[in-house]
């Protein structure tokens, strides 16, 4: 009745589901019996896909900027708005919350050909915010409590200010999508963004804060960012080889990703070092989160700006 091409079809669509049911299954079983299995999937998926991510802004700023004066001032600048951003957030643990949210739902929310479909019209600018906003601003409504948990490790004294600025941008952003909804109804949502916004709601019903949103950024958003670079990488080498052209593309692009690695610990150590005067008295694990958190909102600003300068080329 039923031949082997349709068995294996069905295989295939069940396999991959019942993968990723079971790895939840681990993840909320972690994240129920082992004490901040969060904060330390965080930290692990923070240094590895996501530094590797971030790590690849030399493959964009060298396709940018290739001569060597302006890769000179561009990465200056790089460093320079890092540095004093990292310095602004370590000493307002309200501005920071703010700043990485907004941030967030901007870069998060980058279409790639997804959806928008090239045009920046009304609906294209509320579906960046649905999809940008879904990681971060579904915990404060479906993990109340929880995240009330875990602010005081990340901002310290500045934990209820940050709370009512989160609860309140998330409310706003609830009143965005539902004035989405009324307005373009059933053109507003195109199969990845549904596909995208449903999985972002199902970690954040099954996972606490933190591991909600460790799996998006460093297995959906990382690896979905490190596989488009590469594959843009590989294209473009691939292209001007056969045209026997030397394009920048295929320089030894691998050292400066070394080199760029490098620094970036480099300015890290620096920044928890300027972070060393700011006091700590939010626990344990305070000094941690909130200097993770720190360098990560700092780092964010000009990859994302980066980022969203060479996403027509990363677009499919």
């Amino acid at each position: 009745m039923f031949g082997r091409p349709f068995v294996k079809q069905q295989f295939g669509l069940v396999a991959p589901a019942f993968v990723v049911a079971m790895v939840l299954t681990g993840l909320r079983y972690l994240d129920q019996n082992v004490a901040q299995a969060g904060l330390w999937l965080f930290m692990g998926m923070t240094l590895t896909t996501g530094f590797f991510h971030g790590a690849l802004d030399i493959v964009l700023m060298q396709r940018e900027f290739t001569k060597a004066s302006r890769l000179a001032k561009a990465l200056v600048l790089y460093v320079g708005s890092a540095m004093l951003l990292a310095i602004m957030c370590a000493h307002s643990g309200w501005f920071l919350v703010l700043v990485l949210l907004a941030m967030s739902v901007w870069h998060f929310g980058e279409p790639y050909g997804r959806w928008a479909n090239g045009k920046w019209d009304r609906r294209a600018w509320v579906q960046r915010v649905i999809a940008g906003g879904a990681p971060v601003m579904l915990p404060a409504l479906l993990s109340t409590r929880a995240l009330q948990a875990v602010l005081p490790m990340a901002v310290d004294v500045d934990a209820a200010w940050a709370f009512t600025i989160w609860q309140t941008l998330s409310w706003l952003w609830v009143g965005m999508c539902g004035l989405g909804l009324i307005v373009f109804r059933q053109r507003l949502f195109s199969k990845p963004l549904f596909a995208e916004v449903t999985f972002v709601i199902v970690i954040n019903l099954l996972l606490s804060p933190l591991m909600a949103f460790s799996i998006y950024f460093g297995l959906f958003h990382a690896t979905a960012h490190i596989v488009r670079v590469v594959g843009k990488y590989r294209q473009g080498a691939a292209l001007d080889q056969g045209k026997g052209i030397l394009h920048v593309l295929t320089r030894p692009t691998g050292l400066a990703i070394v080199i760029t690695s490098l620094a970036t610990v480099i300015l890290l150590l620096t920044l928890t070092w300027l972070m060393g005067a700011v006091p700590i008295s939010g626990g344990e694990h305070h000094g941690l989160l909130n200097g993770m958190l720190v360098g990560l909102t700092a780092v964010t600003l000009p990859h994302l700006i980066l980022v969203s300068r060479n996403a027509l080329w990363l677009t499919n």
